[in-house]
């Protein structure tokens, strides 16, 4: 039987191994295109491209990579940055199988649950857009119709939605259960709220806000554990 060291070497090592390719073959075929047409741009082109949206997306990732991973685990996570649709697909997929399953995340059992609920995902979002692609032509009119461009418009708010009710409704961790955890995000919410309104607008600096309020997030919640706010019960101990 193989050990949990065994297991995240060989995850490690394979994660890495396909981050690899990912990335050639990510600059691998804007590069070919470029030398078959002979289209290269300038460098100056490309930075003025690009200086703006690395700029904005770069604290995005980065407090992607530091809130998501360690509620992932290890193989979700590779699997999740590379195939992407984090935030509205994968997420949400690997916490309600953790939920459903009554496992915690960063458990052995969370890791191999998390792996699995987002590998099968990436596999129906790939089916889903090979048919989208097949269909696109004669289901054209239906995708520019008002009442579809509404749906999909609302479809990121909605998933975050039923995120925060199962959040607010219970505190089932698995083996443990959360009692008061909705306490810590009034603190973020209302730092994030006094800055928007009272200082400037933070649309286009979520990235930056997601970073910030992660640590006020983290100590307000300690705050009220210490304080009896936020409680956590065994399972086993309330039975």
């Amino acid at each position: 039987m193989e050990t949990r060291d065994q297991y995240f070497n060989r995850i490690n090592r394979v994660g890495r191994i396909s981050f690899g390719i990912f990335f050639i073959i990510l600059f691998a075929i804007p590069t070919i295109t470029c030398a078959v047409y002979g289209i290269f741009p300038s460098l100056a082109t490309v930075l003025k491209a690009t200086l703006g949206l690395f700029l904005i997306l770069t604290p995005i990732a980065i407090s992607e990579i530091v809130s998501f991973v360690p509620l992932l685990g290890s193989g979700a996570s590779y699997l999740t940055f590379e195939a992407g649709n984090v935030s509205n697909i994968k997420l949400p997929c690997a916490m309600n199988a953790l939920k459903n399953a009554g496992v915690q995340p960063a458990s052995e059992e969370g890791e191999v649950l998390s792996t699995i609920s987002v590998a099968i995902s990436s596999i129906v979002t790939t089916a889903v857009i090979i048919v989208a692609a097949l269909l696109l032509a004669p289901l054209a009119p239906i995708f520019a119709s008002a009442s579809v461009k509404i749906a999909m418009a609302n479809v990121l708010p909605a998933l975050f939605g039923a995120l925060m009710v199962a959040f607010l409704a219970g505190g089932d961790a698995g083996a443990v259960e959360v009692h008061g955890q909705w306490k810590a995000i009034v603190l973020p919410l209302i730092v994030v709220a006094v800055i928007h309104y009272l200082v400037f607008p933070i649309k286009g600096w979520e990235g930056v806000a997601i970073l910030v309020l992660l640590p006020i997030t983290i100590f307000g919640a300690r705050f009220l554990y210490k304080k009896g706010q936020i409680t956590v019960v065994h399972k086993a101990t309330a039975q």
